[in-house]
């Protein structure tokens, strides 16, 4: 399975939403991550009494891992809802959660049963009279969906995986994020912009991108928005260092001067033509671009 480069994270409703879904149909209902770790399950349902009595024999374990590996290839291929009978006759299914065309991970359900008893070919299998009825009852007592109702209950997992997609409960945090609210500032920042505005150009919701920021830059878009006007004064003043402090408030996306002013002193500890100076000074004594100590 391909592994994202991004990290997962999962709001704290998906394990509601689980919770609900596992509660609602008896169903083991969890949520891997894109290379198979189980990040989220619902109600923490343990493996059933009979996938334990089956995975006893190593052949059968072996079969099993086998199966939602390459259930998993096809899910992600067929980009879609995978519904898929195992070896020992229980039904599963298993769906790619895609965020922004990147795959982030899986949801599964199962196992259940649409049928009486378990298949011929296992109890044929059974070395004694007690193991045959052990795996009877312990399928017997696993949830029973009929074929009719089989289709309702995967579309009800369509809708939770589309629910968790569309409120973002799951999103991808991490270079890309990082990469595209960079380059937006990087060409807007002198314009008027708002963080919905943002949002909406890189297609994620206001609320992602202020815990990404809060996350990983340890600030507010508006701060980081400043900073990032700050950045491109210096850079004018480097390229132009004999224009006025209104050229280069100007040239950065500020409208007002003076608050221009008292930003710049307040992030770099002088005022703004102190700096122009002392970075002129500096260039005409190196001979060549310099920096502020």
């Amino acid at each position: 399975m391909p592994v994202t480069p991004f990290e997962l994270f999962l709001s704290d409703e998906v394990q509601s939403l689980l919770d609900n879904f596992a509660s609602l149909l008896d169903i083991r209902v969890t949520f891997y991550s894109a290379d198979g770790r189980m990040l989220r399950r619902g109600r923490q349902m343990s493996n059933t009494d009979y996938c334990r009595l089956i995975q006893a024999e190593p052949h059968n374990l072996r079969r099993c891992v086998e199966l939602d590996a390459d259930k998993q290839k096809e899910a992600m291929r067929k980009r879609g809802i995978i519904d898929y009978q195992c070896h020992a006759g229980l039904r599963e299914a298993i769906a790619p959660v895609h965020i922004h065309d990147q795959l982030a991970g899986y949801l599964m359900i199962g196992q259940f049963r649409i049928s009486n008893s378990p298949p011929a070919c296992i109890l044929e299998r059974c070395d004694s009279p007690e193991r045959r009825k052990a795996l009877t009852e312990a399928f017997n007592a696993l949830p029973r969906i009929s074929v009719e109702k089989l289709e309702n209950v995967l579309g009800l997992f369509k809708m939770l995986i589309d629910y968790i997609v569309v409120r973002e409960l799951a999103v991808l945090q991490g270079d890309r994020l990082r990469t595209d609210i960079d380059r937006y500032l990087e060409q807007h920042c002198t314009e008027d912009i708002r963080l919905p505005e943002m949002a909406r150009k890189l297609g994620r919701s206001v609320s992602t991108i202020s815990q990404f920021l809060r996350r990983n830059y340890q600030t507010s878009f508006k701060e980081l928005l400043l900073e990032r006007r700050l950045q491109r004064a210096e850079a004018f003043w480097q390229a132009n260092p004999n224009a006025t402090v209104g050229e280069a408030a100007f040239a950065a996306g500020f409208s007002d001067q003076f608050y221009f002013s008292r930003v710049f002193r307040r992030r770099r500890g002088l005022p703004p033509g102190q700096y122009r100076d002392r970075r002129r000074r500096q260039t005409a004594n190196s001979g060549g671009a310099g920096t502020v100590e």
